[in-house]
C-alpha cells in the first residue's frame, strides 16, 4: 500500500518509473462504505489521483500489478568514478540508453567525489566462466553489500553474478547502511560470523519503542532524506548533500517521470524538463541516511535550517521530496512541490475532505516535534501584502 498510494522506487525505476507505473488496478473502499475498483480505462481520473495520495482518498484492500519475467541470476558491472562530474555523465548516458539500457541501474556515493555504479542486467549462467563468478553477497558471514561495492575503487571495475534473490536483498542485512550506526562493529568478520545469521534488527519494532524524547533526538541528530531531482543536476545535488549532511554512503537511484498532462497527478514535471521528443524525463532520488557529520564531530547541526534549504532546492529544480521523510516545510510549501489539483478533485467527488485529513497532515511530523510558527507568520504576512 505504501509503494503504491504513498512512495516508491527501485533500482529498474530509470526504465520503469516510480512503482505506482506498474500498477493497473487498484480496490479502494470509500468514506461511504462502498468498494471501487479503479483502472485507468473505467476512472482515469481517480486512477492518477491515487498515487502519492496516502490514504487520503480511500482504504486501499487490493492492487494488481505488472511484473517482469526474472532469471536466476543478475550480472553486476561496478563502475567506479572519481569526480561527481564523470558520475552524473555516466549515469545519464547509462539511463537514457535506448539501445543499451541495464535492467538495474543505480550509484553508491562514498564521498562528495568517488562513487560507484552497479550496472545489472538479469542473466543465465551456463559456462563455467560464469559459474566461478557467482557471489552469494547475503550469506550471514560475507561483508555488507555496501562495503564490497566499495572495494571498486581500489581494485577497480569488476563484474559478477549474484542469485536474483540476493540481489533484491543487498541492502537487507545492513539496512542499506544504518546498521553500523546501531551496532558500529556489526560488519566485523567476528561479528557476522557468530551473530550475523540473526539478521538485522526489525525497524518497525525499533520505532514502536521509540519514545516522544528519543523520537524527538533522532530528529535533530539523525537524517532520513531524499530528493528527487532531474538528473542533469546531480554533480549540484552530490556537493549540496554533501554540504548539507556530510553523509556516506549516498543512495543515488535514477528515476523515469511521465507527464501525462492533467492526469499527471501529485507528480507533474515541468516540460522543459522532459527528455527531447518524449513524455518522461530522468530524474535522480538522492538519499542520506544516518548521523549528519557535525553531530558526528560534536558540533551542532541545523536541522529544521538544513531541511528546509534542501527542500526550497528540491522545489525550486522542479523535483519532489520523499514524504516518508522527516519534512520540515508548511502545507502551503507542499503544495507547491506537488501538484494537488486532481486529488482534490478526486476528494471532493468521493466526499473524502470530512472523513480523511490532507496530504500534509498525514506526512508531516508528529505534534511537538517542529516549530513553523515563524514561518507560517511569514506566510500569512505576504498573503495579507498581496491582498492590499
Amino acid at each position: 500500500g505504501g509503494a503504491t498510494m504513498g512512495f516508491g522506487l527501485e533500482t529498474n525505476s530509470h526504465r520503469i518509473g516510480f512503482f505506482q507505473e506498474t500498477v493497473v488496478e487498484y480496490e479502494i473502499v470509500t468514506p461511504d462504505g462502498k468498494v471501487l475498483v479503479v483502472n485507468a480505462k473505467n476512472d482515469p481520473k481517480l486512477f492518477y489521483a491515487l498515487p502519492w495520495s496516502y490514504g487520503t482518498v480511500g482504504f486501499l484492500t487490493k492492487v494488481k500489478c505488472r511484473v517482469v519475467k526474472a532469471k536466476k541470476y543478475v550480472h553486476v558491472q561496478y563502475i567506479p568514478t572519481y569526480t561527481a562530474k564523470d558520475l552524473s555523465k555516466q549515469l545519464n548516458e547509462l539511463a537514457n540508453s535506448e539501445d543499451n539500457c541495464p535492467d538495474f541501474l543505480e550509484a553508491t556515493g562514498y564521498s562528495k567525489d568517488k562513487a560507484v555504479i552497479q550496472c545489472a542486467r538479469f542473466a543465465d549462467v551456463d559456462e563455467y566462466k560464469q559459474r566461478s563468478k557467482i557471489n552469494h553477497i547475503n550469506w550471514f558471514w560475507k561483508p555488507f553489500y555496501y562495503k564490497w561495492v566499495e572495494t571498486a575503487l581500489q581494485r577497480g571495475a569488476f563484474e559478477e553474478y549474484i542469485p536474483v534473490k540476493h540481489y533484491y536483498h543487498r541492502f537487507t542485512r545492513s539496512i542499506f547502511w544504518e546498521l553500523e550506526d546501531m551496532i558500529p562493529f556489526s560488519n566485523h568478520p567476528l561479528y557476522r560470523v557468530l551473530w550475523g545469521w540473526m539478521g538485522a534488527p526489525e525497524v518497525s519494532l525499533l520505532k514502536l519503542f521509540q519514545g516522544p524524547v528519543i523520537r524527538k533526538s533522532s530528529m535533530y541528530s539523525h537524517a532520513v532524506q531524499e530528493s528527487i531531482v532531474p538528473l542533469k543536476i546531480l554533480e549540484e545535488g552530490v556537493e549540496r548533500f554533501d554540504d548539507w549532511y556530510g553523509i556516506y554512503p549516498l543512495l543515488i537511484f535514477p528515476v523515469r517521470v511521465y507527464d501525462r498532462g492533467d492526469l499527471s497527478g501529485m507528480l507533474r514535471p515541468r516540460k522543459d524538463l522532459l527528455n527531447e521528443g518524449k513524455n518522461y524525463g530522468i530524474w535522480v532520488d538522492i538519499g542520506a541516511y544516518g548521523v549528519p557529520r557535525p553531530i558526528k564531530e560534536g558540533k551542532t547541526w541545523n536541522a529544521k535550517d538544513t531541511v528546509r534549504d534542501m527542500e526550497h532546492w528540491t522545489r525550486k529544480n522542479g523535483g519532489w521530496q520523499a514524504l516518508y521523510t522527516d519534512i520540515f516545510c508548511t502545507e502551503k510549501e507542499l503544495r507547491s512541490m506537488f501538484d494537488h489539483t486532481l486529488l482534490e478533485k478526486a476528494r471532493k467527488r468521493l466526499g473524502c475532505e470530512k472523513a480523511f485529513g490532507s496530504v500534509y497532515s498525514k506526512v508531516r511530523p508528529e505534534p511537538g516535534l517542529l516549530d513553523l510558527s515563524d514561518v507560517i507568520q511569514e506566510e500569512e504576512k505576504e498573503e495579507a501584502a498581496k491582498r492590499e
